[in-house]
């Protein structure tokens, strides 16, 4: 049998070359370790830091204690009462929180208005592109935004949205059978959105 050559120790050490190339790779790993041990080190003395504490004193040998000089005690401040909150605070508090939540709904209310007033014109512009499968999907939009304004607005605008909805669903239905008045129909009904958004 014939020997095979053994590899000597030297042709299996890394190159330095790759040595330090591996160590420039790996130095800003270990640099960002360190650092976050010291961080997380320096917030737990920062978070647990022991309050001051006296140590007990020694004894200390008797002296002769002087009594201190008399002084006039200062008039210590006389806290003042806090009134406690009265039905009144309460309802007043009460009626500010159900403005608050009415105003909140009406500003629902014009966002999804004013939403079915760009998806009105993205219509208009599916119209004028005679593309009639995007105008009747825009549409249904208009129909959900509308449908949502509805849901949050207050009563004496449910009767006005509800017609804007009637409208659109009629508009929807003739579509495909005469699309040649629905830009105009479009248009008014824009109009009179913005206007009930306005008022």
């Amino acid at each position: 049998m014939s020997e095979e050559p053994q590899p000597s120790a030297e042709s299996l050490a890394p190159p330095e070359s790759a040595v330090r190339s591996w160590i420039r790779a790996a130095l800003p790993f270990v640099v960002t370790a360190i650092a976050a041990v010291f961080v997380s080190l320096a917030f737990q003395v920062w978070l647990f830091a022991p309050t001051s504490v006296t140590p007990p004193s020694v004894a200390q040998p008797a002296t002769e204690v002087q009594p201190p000089p008399a002084t006039t005690p200062l008039p210590t401040p006389v806290p003042l009462a806090t009134p406690a909150p009265t039905m009144v605070d309460e309802s007043a508090l009460r009626l500010d929180i159900l403005d608050l939540q009415a105003e909140q709904r009406r500003l629902w209310s014009v966002i999804y208005l004013l939403r079915a007033v760009a998806q009105i014109d993205d219509v208009l512009a599916a119209l004028q592109a005679n593309d009639l499968d995007e105008a009747d999907r825009t549409l249904m939009l208009v129909y959900r935004s509308l449908d949502r304004a509805y849901a949050v607005s207050a009563e004496q605008d449910k009767g006005p949205i509800d017609s804007f909805r009637l409208q659109i669903s009629q508009l929807r239905d003739e579509l495909r059978l005469r699309p040649e008045g629905s830009d105009r129909r479009l248009r008014q009904i824009r109009r009179l959105i913005l206007s009930l958004v306005e008022a």
